[in-house]
């Protein structure tokens, strides 16, 4: 792993009426930010086996923990974004795994006027829970920017993955791989094929 300065961050959050902050791990410097956004187990430590591998003197990288037990967490992803803007970002990807990757497309989907997002890649995220629907056909196809979907070919979203990558429009990529993993839980068996294929799309989407 390269030297790479790393820092315990507090980031200001403004839709929460019990908290002002939550915490966060920065991760370098750069103009480019990745920005990792947690599974239900809300824990920024499941990423590390990537976060490692990623770590770059070309960009900033920030792990951040969730508030509250919510199924959308859109909005705290949107103080992160706002945070790493605030320390130098003018590009950021957002990769998030189940309910994070749930945030990182809901927020692509709300960004269409927001050039600072250039990609979006989701680990096993669903288009639904337990009846409540995260987002329709046409908030899917307002998400112009690249789109990387990953997930296992046994997982239970994985129909919704599919279905995703249906209604996507161009730029569009889906990967899945064997077995049930779900998530993170990727990483431990297929980390490596992970791992260059987010290199790839980090700077894919980071050129200019």
């Amino acid at each position: 792993m390269q030297l790479i300065n790393t820092k315990s961050v507090v980031i200001p959050i403004s839709q929460s009426s019990l908290e002002k902050n939550t915490n966060g791990k920065l991760y370098g410097s750069g103009r480019t930010a990745i920005i990792f956004s947690n599974m239900d187990t809300n824990d920024q430590s499941e990423w590390l086996p990537i976060v490692n591998e990623l770590i770059s003197e070309k960009h900033m990288i920030l792990t951040y923990d969730y508030l509250q037990h919510m199924d959308d967490q859109s909005r705290t992803l949107e103080d992160a974004i706002s945070f790493v803007k605030t320390s130098g970002a003018k590009r950021i990807v957002l990769i998030g795994a189940s309910r994070g990757g749930v945030a990182s497309i809901k927020v692509a989907a709300r960004s269409i006027d927001n050039d600072c997002i250039v990609g979006v890649v989701a680990l096993s995220a669903p288009i639904s829970y337990e009846g409540f629907v995260f987002y329709n056909n046409d908030e899917l196809c307002k998400i112009r920017i690249p789109k990387l979907l990953i997930n296992s070919e046994s997982d239970d979203g994985a129909d919704d993955t599919r279905k995703m990558h249906e209604i996507f429009i161009e730029p569009k990529e889906t990967i899945f791989f064997p077995g049930d993993a779900h998530g993170t839980e990727l990483f431990a068996k297929e980390r490596e094929s992970l791992v260059g294929k987010l290199k790839d799309f980090i700077e894919s989407v980071s050129v200019n």
